[in-house]
């Protein structure tokens, strides 16, 4: 199993809803050390504007880590940089989103249905990818996600078949020299998992979440606002 290497992560939605709903299962501690260690400036967040539009109340469990969906907002808005898709990253989510994925014939079943990404995964995608090219983060970029294609909400719009981030790589047979296809699939993508030692061994404090908020959450100061050229009009500091 693939585990981080890195720290400088974007954050898929289902990361942070299911650590807010104590779902996590294994990953839980490595959630929490690669969000306390964000919080105290270890580790490099980012997160697409699009991730606030995913926060259904129905998939939150208010009994979870967080009394209610303004708190964990306002916390993810504190530990993390937003970025908010430019035109030309939502074309290139648009291409990936239009794509027919299969696998070769040969590992293919007889009544396999091809996959497509949902328009959500697709601008996480292209977002990571401006996030990795314009920040010029290369390939210490990680993006974490649970996103194995079993789960049970995980369909494409009218019925399609819902293809899974993790192992998007096995599903290129005739896409595999699609210049986005190329790009997203030298994506690091891989589950919140660390190979060091837990947070408690470390001693680093847990993130404390932020206190409750009404209204709309805006995006902090150190978000990473685009210019219509795609470059960053404030670039974080190192």
């Amino acid at each position: 199993m693939t585990v981080s290497s890195s720290k400088s992560h974007f954050l898929d939605t289902n990361v942070l809803l299911k650590h807010a709903n104590n779902d996590s299962g294994d990953a839980s501690e490595d959630i929490e050390r690669i969000l306390a260690e964000a919080a105290h400036g270890q580790r490099k967040l980012w997160v697409s504007s699009i991730l606030y539009a995913e926060l259904r109340p129905s998939a939150f469990i208010p009994s979870g880590r967080f009394p209610n969906l303004d708190r964990l907002a306002v916390y993810i808005s504190g530990i993390s940089q937003i970025v908010s898709p430019i035109p030309d990253t939502m074309l290139r989510a648009a291409r990936l989103r239009d794509l027919t994925w299969v696998r070769s014939p040969d590992l293919r079943a007889r009544d396999e249905k091809p996959r497509y990404l949902t328009l959500g995964d697709s601008i996480h995608l292209a977002t990571a990818l401006w996030v990795k090219e314009a920040l010029d983060i290369g390939d210490e970029l990680e993006f974490l996600t649970f996103d194995d294609g079993k789960a049970k909400t995980n369909e494409a719009e009218d019925g399609k078949k819902s293809l899974s981030m993790l192992r998007l790589q096995d599903y290129t047979y005739d896409i595999a020299d699609n210049p986005d296809v190329m790009a997203v699939v030298a994506l690091k993508r891989i589950k919140p998992l660390l190979a060091n030692p837990t947070l408690a061994n470390l001693g680093v404090p847990s993130p404390i979440p932020a206190p409750a908020a009404t209204g709309v959450v805006a995006p902090p100061p150190s978000s990473v606002p685009q210019s219509p050229s795609g470059a960053p009009l404030n670039t974080p500091k190192e």
